[in-house]
């Protein structure tokens, strides 16, 4: 008579143990079950809100956590640390799938109907799986190990790291040699399925059947507890990240990059007379229970601190601290600016979002940042320098300070835009009264005219678009401004607008459009590539090698790539640095940095510039009118000008074009 296709995983282990098992199962999982809900409850989440999100927000956050949570869909970015974290957590899953099946069927199953579920090909597949499991646990942690031990990625590693790996190794192992035992005292032919275990059985010998079922029923109990202490330890440990990482990716609503939030609508406020709003966060608990999800979410794991450019020129600001720092204290009070960040800390951020690009569980480091700027603002809390820029912002509708009727000159080179002509060019600030950024706007005039563009200027009736004004936490400057330039550009008529600077470039396409503007916008790099494109500008390809700077705000945060690339490829040889389009590093200009200065040991467009250096190009390309005085500066302190030329896109098309 054939021997039916079944599991006999308990049968030697005694009613004893299985009594422990199931008081420590009645102790450890409401424990954890309460940590998790206690961890929400406190910021006043509570059940009924967690269910009333979850119906109204279930598709996109099934959506989320598969993609991001399950699987990894930003941390296989980076592949070797991607494939570890995928190999630890698909390794995890398997395994408490396949002991939660084991605990259905012998536990629930067989005591009340008789009949188990790990039965026939259904169990053969489990056996399979099971060890797969494990072999991707051990794998991952190998990987983990080696990666902490090698100290080839600056990790911020503690004692702890290494116990839970140790503690996760030995879980593991024990499962294998469980197996193994199993197989060796029970053996069936079709446990050679078991593809580690059933080898691993040969290692106990010729050992009594007798001493087998006692060591099982040792190791057994100690695999139980071992698992237990685990789950005991999750909420204490980095592991609760498995938890709430889950429920913060799930809850996100993801906006667009280029988006911040608006604290209030000074049109409404000037019209109702109603000035009753707050602007920034002072305290930890002003924050919101969105964004101390967003904290308690946090792995710690470091990669938005190695990624940020503010960490590598050696300035007090972390964004992995600012989060831990909030996660530590989330359920308390205090200022901000004392228990998570320095003030020089808030200043400090360029607004790159290279920690939102970096972060696996879609955390905005920045965000928090962003925050406290504004409260700083409000509170008259900023350099005298950054005091000046907001004044000239004021006076001058621009940050220079100069008076609105210079930004005319331009009219010498190109006609002012009326009513049907079908392009508008926004010069920019920088374009209109940085000498340097001056010569790009006139050589983009220049093809524009080439190419036989119906286009047009503003002149004096341009205003600065208050893209840093909000950056730098002067949300009422900003709208201000927003509402000039809305009135002006749909005054005119305008429907298309083209733009040499990726912040305009964001601010027209992503916030503008709330305060009422509808106008097609495109930056310079893909107007100038349909141009070429179409045959409307004639480049030459030269040998000449060319490296490139992915700006901040055209590339990570619009996630414009390719159109610079193509122009590039058109007229040179492109070398690309190391860090590079989506790993692209910031110039330091971002985020008002350009207008005051921060406390630093580095300079960032000193480290930028070394990057381009490295490549051996003969130019640097850059697309945007504060990289190019950013790392012209750069080259002029590192005496780099006879190494490398900086030209914009825009000055290589012309250089290269073919009459």
């Amino acid at each position: 008579m054939a021997v039916p296709i079944t599991s006999p995983t308990l049968a030697f282990i005694g009613n004893t143990e299985l009594i422990i098992d199931y008081v420590l199962s009645f102790t450890i999982v409401p424990f954890v079950l309460y940590w998790w809900y206690r961890s929400y409850s406190r910021m006043g989440i509570t059940f009924r809100k967690m269910v009333n999100y979850g119906w109204h927000n279930g598709p996109r956050m099934i959506k989320q956590i598969l993609g991001y949570g399950f699987f990894h869909r930003k941390n296989l970015k980076n592949r070797y640390a991607g494939i570890m974290h995928f190999l630890i957590s698909w390794g995890i899953l398997i395994l408490f799938i396949a002991t939660s099946l084991i605990f259905l069927s012998h536990d629930l199953l067989k005591p009340t109907i008789h009949q188990g579920i790990l039965v026939g090909e259904f169990y053969l597949n489990f056996e399979v799986w099971a060890d797969l499991g494990g072999v991707m646990l051990v794998a991952g942690i190998i990987m983990a190990y080696a990666r902490r031990l090698h100290k080839k990625v600056k990790l911020d590693t503690k004692n702890e790291d290494y116990i839970l790996l140790t503690a996760l190794l030995i879980m593991a192992l024990e499962g294998f040699f469980l197996g193994a035992l199993k197989i060796y005292l029970f053996r069936q032919s079709f446990d050679v399925y078991r593809f580690v275990e059933w080898p691993m059985s040969y290692l106990f010998g010729t050992m009594s059947a007798t001493t087998g079922i006692e060591l099982y029923r040792i190791m057994w109990m100690a695999h139980v507890i071992t698992g237990f202490l685990l789950a005991a330890y999750l909420p204490f440990s980095k592991l609760s990240h498995m938890a709430l990482a889950m429920v913060m990716i799930g809850e996100k609503k993801i906006r667009k990059r280029g988006e911040l939030p608006t604290p209030f609508i000074l049109a409404d406020a000037l019209e109702s007379g109603n000035f009753d709003f707050k602007v920034g966060t002072k305290n930890i608990s002003d924050l919101t229970s969105f964004q101390k999800i967003d904290a308690l979410a946090c792995t710690d794991c470091g990669r938005c601190e190695r990624a940020c450019p503010a960490v590598m020129a050696g300035t007090d600001l972390s964004p992995r601290a600012v989060v831990q720092n909030i996660k530590k204290n989330v359920y308390g009070n205090g200022e901000l600016t004392q228990m998570v960040l320095t003030e020089n800390a808030a200043w400090a951020c360029t607004t790159c979002q290279a920690c939102v690009e970096e972060c696996p569980v879609l955390i905005e480091p920045f965000s928090f940042i962003m925050d406290v700027r504004k409260n700083l603002v409000m509170e008259n809390r900023f350099s005298k320098q950054t005091g000046t820029y907001f004044n000239n912002l004021t006076n001058t509708q621009n940050p220079f300070g100069n008076s609105p009727s210079d930004r005319d000159a331009m009219l010498e080179v190109a006609p002012k835009f009326q009513e049907g002509t079908e392009y508008l060019y926004w010069v920019g600030c920088m374009g209109a009264f940085d000498p340097r950024d001056n010569k790009t706007a006139k050589t983009i005039i220049s093809l524009l005219k080439k190419a036989g563009v119906n286009f047009g200027i503003l002149g004096s009736e341009e205003k600065c678009v208050g893209e840093t004004a909000r950056r730098m936490g002067e949300e009422g400057r900003y709208q201000e401004l927003v509402m000039q330039n809305v009135e002006t550009l749909n005054g005119h008529g305008v429907k298309k607008i083209i733009t040499a600077c990726p912040h305009c470039y964001n601010t027209f396409k992503n916030e503008y459009p709330k305060f009422g503007l509808n106008a097609e916008v495109v930056h310079h790099s893909k107007f100038l590539a349909d141009l070429i494109e179409e045959g409307k500008l004639n480049v030459k390809k030269t040998s000449e090698t060319v490296t490139l700077h992915d700006p901040c705000y055209l590339g990570r945060v619009n996630n414009e790539y390719d159109n610079t690339r193509f122009i590039l490829n058109s007229a040179s040889d492109l070398k690309e640095m190391e860090k590079s389009r989506e790993n692209s590093m910031c110039c330091g200009a971002g985020g008002g940095n350009y207008w005051y200065k921060v406390e630093s040991q580095d300079s960032i467009s000193q480290i930028r510039m070394k990057q381009a250096l490295e490549t051996g190009a003969n130019k640097l390309a850059v697309a945007c009118p504060f990289c190019m005085p950013m790392m012209e500066d750069a080259s002029r302190t590192m005496n780099a000008g006879d190494k490398i030329q900086i030209k914009d896109i825009a000055e290589i098309i012309e250089e290269n074009l073919m009459e």
